[in-house]
């Protein structure tokens, strides 16, 4: 990132003695000179960040369906509507569980598991949520992992999709004896047709992990269209992108921010004679943000561009968490336990002061990023 600034800094020096700039000219044509000088380092910048992304960083997208095994049953519904004297039927909603309730509870466990330990915190949101050309429903969008990452994130990957697959192999192995027990427990609710075969079945159940590239604009956009039209696409692809860069550090420090200041309030709010009050704290609590903290430096060096501020909170938090033998210790009921509280708990909101108060808009410019 500083590589780039600097040749920036060059590019516009060069710029300005070529184009006949003087910083005390204030002319109608200077100006509009400088103006133009400004958009042409916007432009500059916004690649620059893009194609440094691109060499450090991949993206990824996690796509897993399992049936949810719930079926709407019209033919109950005409019924109820009727016993119930309701005249329109369309005010009710009956449905039915064709393989038993919560069958589904091992693929949630797996998924969460793997979501909420592995892959939300090894990535950042890119272009979280889009729309499936085909059904037009909304499907998982594709993530930013940094490189240094992605080996940990694709081993996690591997073993939680062996664990998938086992589970469902006996899903289908059980098939046969959910769809007889279904039969007694649901009575003349049972319909066979509410049962796919085992090959569309099997079709349900999809564990899908993808990697992209994160677009590069270090070459110009090829497209059979007029010049100015093939500026205003370029235009738009770099800022879209660079949109995404500024919401990856956004997230980023919003993510930390708001679990240093979780652990803080906690720390300052405990109370040993009254834990059902609040501010009780476990390990947890420590454990999440320790995970934050282990991967922030990553994610600083292969997207960020090593931000001193990230940087500086980082090596700050890494102290705090030293100077913690245990979490009991901070449970203390004594006056010296009190006291240790509250000095982790003023560390921990020294640490990210520096991330506070527009960081982004500080750093990108503009209000519209605070």
């Amino acid at each position: 990132m500083e590589n780039i600034i600097y040749q920036l800094n060059i590019f516009s020096a060069r710029f300005c003695r070529e184009m006949c700039i003087s910083p005390d000219d204030d002319s109608k044509e200077s100006k509009q000179k400088q103006f133009y000088l400004t958009k042409i380092m916007e432009v500059i910048m916004d690649k620059n960040l893009t194609n440094t992304l691109s060499e450090n960083a991949v993206l990824v997208r996690m796509t897993a369906k399992h049936p949810s095994g719930i079926k709407t049953d019209k033919r109950l519904k005409r019924n109820l509507a009727v016993d119930t004297k309701v005249s329109d039927e369309r005010l009710l909603g009956v449905s039915k569980h064709i393989f038993g309730r919560d069958v589904n509870k091992e693929f949630r466990s797996i998924l969460n598991g793997f979501r909420n330990d592995f892959y939300y915190p090894l990535t950042l949101p890119w272009d979280d949520n889009s729309t499936d050309y085909d059904t037009g429903k909304t499907v998982s969008g594709w993530r930013l992992c940094p490189n240094s990452n992605l080996e940990k994130l694709q081993s996690h990957v591997d073993i939680s999709k062996q664990v998938w697959e086992r589970e469902v192999e006996g899903f289908l192995r059980a098939y046969p004896k959910q769809m007889e027990q279904a039969k007694r427990n649901l009575g003349d609710a049972f319909d066979e047709n509410d049962y796919p075969d085992f090959d569309e079945l099997r079709r349900k159940f999809i564990f899908q992990f993808e990697i992209s590239v994160v677009p590069s604009f270090s070459h110009d956009i090829r497209l059979n269209v007029s010049e100015k039209l093939r500026a205003r696409i370029e235009s738009d692809a770099v800022n879209r992108a660079n949109n995404n860069i500024k919401n990856v550090f956004k997230t980023t420090v919003d993510a930390l921010l708001e679990q240093v200041n979780h652990l803080a309030t906690k720390l300052k709010e405990y109370d040993p004679e009254n834990k059902q009050k609040g501010g009780f704290f476990n390990v947890s609590s420590f454990d999440k943000l320790k995970q934050a903290i282990e991967v922030l430096p990553s994610i600083n060096e292969d997207i960020l561009g090593n931000d001193s501020h990230i940087s500086d909170a980082h090596q700050k938090l890494c102290s705090v968490f030293a100077s913690i033998n245990s979490v009991e210790q901070l449970r203390d009921d004594s006056e010296m336990g009190q006291q240790k509280r509250d000095k982790v708990a003023e560390q921990l909101e020294e640490s990210v002061s520096s991330l506070k108060g527009g960081l982004l808009g500080k750093i990108y410019g503009g209000k519209k990023h605070d």
